[in-house]
């Protein structure tokens, strides 16, 4: 019986791990992670966050759930470091051979250059929403730095908390990649009918802790808000990738067979680069998990990526709409 040892319970690591041992029940299946409630949908934070969505109605797949497939398991347990030559996972409290490495890893958010910014500034995972919630009763104010569909989703989730809202989108337009200036025009002008504050062409220079708060300099003037939180994209995880000697990019560096420069290393999901792109898409994702299984259990040769057309979902209104009343 051999080993698969996967880093990583998103959506990628827990598919690959359940598929794997679905197609291979004589594998040895291991799935590693530093978090402790198994597979969970970080795509519906904010709406938990707004109180739409109960919190227990993130988890896809519960620890129990895995170890029923027929997974292992070790949560709360963070991968430290990879010796591909002896084939070796380091992680905490322990290390572990393999025969077969697939890192899973996913991204952090992204930070802009901008001094003050901190990584507990952004809303990723269960402890980001936890930390939002104990704050959010005591707050008036926040600001958005980011006019993305992730920051305009934050912002009305705040919103829907009875926060006043500010965006600060660094572009000249809202969504320059899905509407056009018409539309961008309409939905910034929606927005501001709802109440929000929305800065485009906005630049934040500075943001410091004062009394319990943050103070902002942004676009030649200083502003106080209570909450600060940053949607500016991701940032695959690589480093321990890349400490192990593994070519890394943007991500980690695949092939169509999801395999890295290192023997018997593979990647999916959030952290691994193909043909140059990180997709960072759910469904992309998904479809990865499943692929590196088929591959592993030779059902498939090799992966060719669909083309993915996800709908953007905005908060408040549907595209379709949008784009009829822009139009009109």
């Amino acid at each position: 019986m051999s080993r698969t040892i996967i880093a990583g319970c998103g959506i990628a690591g827990a598919t690959a791990a359940c598929a794997l041992k679905e197609m291979l029940p004589e594998e040895e299946v291991i799935l590693i992670d530093h978090e402790n409630c198994g597979l969970y949908s970080r795509i519906r934070i904010p709406e938990v966050m707004a109180g739409k969505l109960p919190e227990e109605k993130l988890v896809l797949s519960s620890p129990c759930s895995l170890e029923e497939k027929g997974v292992k398991t070790l949560f709360c347990t963070k991968v430290e470091s990879l010796d591909t030559e002896k084939k070796t996972v380091f992680y905490t409290g322990g290390s572990m051979s393999y025969d077969r490495f697939v890192f899973a890893t996913g991204a952090e958010p992204s930070l802009p250059p901008i001094p003050g910014l901190e990584q507990n500034m952004t809303l990723r995972n269960l402890n980001d929403l936890h930390r939002l919630e104990s704050v959010i009763p005591h707050a008036e104010n926040a600001l958005v730095i980011g006019g993305g569909l992730l920051g305009l989703e934050i912002a009305e989730s705040l919103k829907v908390k009875g926060l006043n809202i500010t965006v600060s989108e660094i572009a000249d337009r809202l969504l320059p990649a899905i509407l056009n200036e018409k539309e961008s025009a309409w939905l910034k002008n929606y927005f501001s009918e709802m109440g929000w504050n929305v800065l485009t062409s906005s630049s934040v220079q500075k943001v410091s802790a004062a009394d319990g708060k943050y103070q902002v300099e942004m676009n030649g003037k200083t502003e106080i808000f209570d909450i600060v939180l940053v949607s500016a994209g991701i940032r695959p995880n690589i480093e321990i990738a890349k400490a192990a000697g593994i070519k890394t990019g943007k991500g980690i560096c695949i092939n169509n067979r999801f395999e890295t420069s290192a023997a018997d290393v593979y990647a999916i999901g959030d952290c691994a680069e193909l043909d140059g792109r990180v997709y960072g898409l759910w469904m992309a994702s998904k479809g990865q998990g499943t692929a590196l299984a088929s591959v592993l259990s030779g059902k498939m040769e090799s992966y060719t990526p669909p083309v993915f057309l996800p709908v953007p979902k905005l908060p408040g209104i549907s595209l379709k709409v949008l784009k009829e009343k822009a139009g009109a």
